[in-house]
């Protein structure tokens, strides 16, 4: 018998496919890096990451869209889709990223299922939208209006260690890469924290 498996469940059967420049450079700094090139993607001009023990956050100033996602079965938001579905702009994404000296990209499908936990916090057009994903699946989502005018997001985001036992962010080598792209893109405006 044939069994339908999901993208995330692949995804978590065979990281080595899916992260190969992680396993081959045996650090975790490709993932925070493909969240800042979508960021960039996006248009955000103030991005930052921060560092902690087991987990890290990327903040940047463009919201994700709270509307409803035609092409999916069942009821998600656009938000919801970028990090549950595989879409056709990855191509786009690899080519941008290869020019700004980001490498392959992850794409952020991968990065949410390869993620014990993903958090998803985001404001756009006057609505605020909260988002718990674990192991690439929607675990409760909260959709507000919201008084504060601005546009911004926050992705916290913590790698599985059962599928990375042994592979951490480096702090030293993620500073390097991401001066090279802020040299890249004429100083753009990417900050790492690192909280102790």
């Amino acid at each position: 018998m044939i069994r339908h498996i999901e993208p995330s469940e692949h995804i978590r059967m065979r990281p080595q496919m899916y992260f190969k420049t992680l396993f081959e450079e045996k650090t975790l700094d490709s993932i925070p890096l493909e969240i800042i090139q979508y960021a960039i993607d996006q248009n955000s001009t103030n991005i930052s990451v921060n560092l902690y023990v087991d987990h890290f956050s990327i903040e940047f100033n463009v919201g994700m869209s709270l509307e409803i996602y035609e092409d999916y079965d069942g009821d998600i938001t656009q938000a919801e889709a970028t990090l549950l579905k595989i879409t056709e702009s990855v191509p786009l994404w690899k080519k941008s990223a290869q020019e700004s000296g980001l490498g392959e990209l992850i794409g952020l499908i991968r990065i949410n299922a390869a993620s014990e936990w993903c958090k998803l916090r985001t404001y756009s057009n006057g609505e605020k939208g909260e988002f718990l994903f674990k192991e690439g699946k929607t675990e409760t989502r909260s959709i507000c209006g919201s008084d504060e005018n601005k546009d911004y997001t926050k992705l916290t985001i913590k790698p599985d260690a059962t599928i990375f036992p042994d592979l951490k962010i480096n702090p030293t080598t993620l500073q390097e890469k991401i001066d090279e792209v802020r040299k890249k893109l004429n100083g753009f405006d990417i900050q790492l924290h690192i909280e102790k």
